[in-house]
């Protein structure tokens, strides 16, 4: 068990309380683990608190008052957790922003959140920040880690918030004084959604939002000491703030920071953490690559990592027999072993959240030993609704509703949710507050269904319903879940309203086209021309064919166009988590969908 008891969360006011009385109890264990030279190295809580604080007090110096937005544009990194927590300390306001975003984004959040003070790392973020502030004009200080050679009047150090002022000590009581005043109901964040439609909204979550959310870890995992987290989804997103950023902290675990996001694989061997919240793609990448890798090897070592998948998957459905225990135990010693060393070899859990995770993918990874916990939310929820406890898992669902929350089913199916949980509104849209938080429930715009045991199953997303030509209603991302299962295909875009039968726009998986194209003896090619030729578009379209066999007749994808580069955040047709802005990607493809029906 953690050091930190469940009695702090449950008596804490606000979540720099909650993380105060952790230092407390635990002041010398590891609270982050900084990347060096020498591996990682780790910052007590007591250094943690250290650094808190003194930023705290600059913040109080230069004027920030309780409730002042602050925004902050920074990739993964120690210093995130530490300017989060001094601005929650002093009663502001956090506004994170995706590293992804373009200028023109920075500028919106800027002007609708009326940040007037920013904080970023430096480079590129600095300069897209710079360009952005210009436009938004509200924003008087800048404060970045990294200045380099940039001049402007706006721009300081970060580094002079964090110089102790000329009376400390009347400083830090000023900052008790204030961070007295932080309630559980107070604002504590503003998270702008992806926006997959128009312009995004700053979902405001209070403290006790966010609180409400850690209540039920408990519940659901049991924490232990040592435990260990490794940071690389974006920290703007709810999902990595609460579940990989106020969880260990509030809960005295310790965090680790991956250099990028695709160095996570070599992060993950060199830190050794004990627990990993994803998202499904990463899970579908790693079980590519690994079957990739596998498929090199000897007959003999493919037909032992087979056979011990196969066992695998077999003991999670139903007991194995003494002699196939055996063999299992056997083979994940010398197979299974190797395989968990990978992932650092103490990761004992992954968390997924942000997108639907494939049943076969989630088997995959449960049969290696490396148990997935898939959950469902969303940032108004702060983000939890619900999760798979360990204790009790069922791949497929996402999980039981949270314990503090109530969950239930509108007459057309919709997800409603109720409780703690749910947001205090969106910042400045009281008409899309008021329509979404209808009659006092959360409206998910997710249809959903329970099984007998009350596990929550995601069918479809309400808003992205395509109705045919015929008057069939079709799910496009049940039908697009289906296909990205399959090793040959990385993305998939259903398209067909209004029409007599589906279409979609398929990126095929580069590597595992190239190899068939190989075998198959076709003539060496660039990626392009393999795209756009008539062999691979026929050998895929049988492929998927194969796969929606058991669907309805009006659920079939009849035709298909090869696109030779993934669909991009970059270029709009993808939202920060991945998600696939439809309309968007509709209005980009537009002639080429419509060419498939010609």
């Amino acid at each position: 068990m953690t050091i930190v008891s469940t009695a702090l969360l449950d008596s804490a006011s606000s979540l720099p309380v909650l993380l105060r009385g952790v230092i407390a109890a635990q002041p010398h264990r590891p609270a982050q683990w900084l990347r060096s030279e020498e591996g990682y190295l780790p910052v007590t809580y007591e250094q943690f608190d250290a650094r808190i604080r003194a930023l705290a007090c600059g913040l109080l110096r230069i004027g920030v008052k309780s409730g002042d937005r602050v925004a902050v544009l920074m990739e993964n990194v120690p210093e995130w957790a530490v300017i989060d927590y001094a601005i929650l300390s002093i009663g502001a306001v956090t506004v994170p922003m995706y590293c992804s975003y373009r200028p023109q984004d920075i500028a919106y959040v800027l002007q609708d959140s009326g940040a007037a003070v920013a904080i970023t790392s430096g480079g590129n973020l600095l300069r897209h920040l710079l360009t952005a502030a210009d436009e938004a004009g509200g924003v008087k200080k800048i404060y970045a880690l990294d200045c380099g050679h940039t001049q402007d009047p706006r721009l300081h150090e970060l580094a002079e918030l964090q110089n102790p002022g000329d009376s400390a000590s009347n400083e830090m009581a000023a900052l008790d004084r204030r961070l007295a005043t932080v309630r559980r109901e107070s604002l504590a964040t503003l998270v702008y959604t992806s926006g997959t439609t128009g312009n995004p909204k700053g979902v405001m979550l209070s403290h006790g939002n966010i609180m409400a959310n850690l209540e039920v870890v408990p519940h659901v995992i049991q924490l232990k000491q040592g435990d260990m987290m490794l940071s690389f989804l974006p920290l703007a997103h709810a999902l990595e703030r609460t579940g990989g950023h106020f969880l260990p902290y509030s809960f005295g675990l310790s965090v680790a920071f991956a250099e990028r996001p695709d160095t996570v694989a070599k992060n993950l061997a060199e830190a050794r953490p004990t627990m990993l919240i994803t998202v499904p793609r990463l899970l579908e990448v790693m079980q590519s690559r690994m079957l990739g890798q596998i498929a090199k090897q000897s007959p003999l070592a493919r037909g032992l990592f087979g056979h011990f998948l196969a066992l695998g998957k077999k003991s999670g459905t139903a007991p194995l027999s003494y002699f196939e225990q055996f063999r299992f135990n056997m083979l994940d010693r010398f197979v299974g072993r190797k395989v968990r060393e990978r992932f650092g070899g103490h990761l004992r859990v992954l968390i997924s959240g942000g997108a639907p995770l494939s049943p076969e993918v989630g088997s995959f990874f449960e049969a290696l030993g490396l148990p997935v916990l898939e959950g469902y939310g969303m940032t108004e929820a702060a983000p939890l609704i619900s999760v798979n406890p360990m204790q009790g898992r069922k791949i497929g669902s996402v999980g039981v509703p949270a314990h503090n929350a109530e969950v239930k089913l509108a007459g057309d199916g919709e997800i409603l949710v109720r409780g703690p949980n749910v947001m205090v509104g969106y910042w400045k849209a009281r008409k899309e507050s008021a329509e979404i938080l209808a009659d006092g429930w959360l409206h998910t715009g997710d249809i959903g269904r329970f099984d007998a045991d009350g596990y929550l199953y995601i069918t479809d997303r309400k808003k992205d319903l395509i109705v045919n030509s015929g008057g069939e209603n079709i799910a496009p991302q049940r039908i697009e879940n289906l296909l990205i299962g399959d090793a040959m295909i990385d993305q998939v875009v259903v398209y067909g309203d209004q029409k007599p039968y589906l279409v979609a726009l398929v990126v095929p998986n580069r590597e595992a086209c190239t190899a068939w194209a190989v075998e198959q003896g076709l003539p060496e090619s660039d990626w392009a021309h393999l795209c756009s030729s008539k062999v691979l578009r026929k050998m895929l379209q049988t492929r998927i064919a194969a796969m929606l066999h058991p669907l309805n007749a009006f659920e079939q994808v009849r035709r298909i166009q090869l696109l030779d580069k993934h669909l991009s955040i970059d270029e709009g047709l993808l939202t920060p988590t991945m998600k696939v802005r439809r309309r968007q990607v509709f209005d980009h493809f537009g002639d080429l969908l419509e060419s498939l029906y010609r």
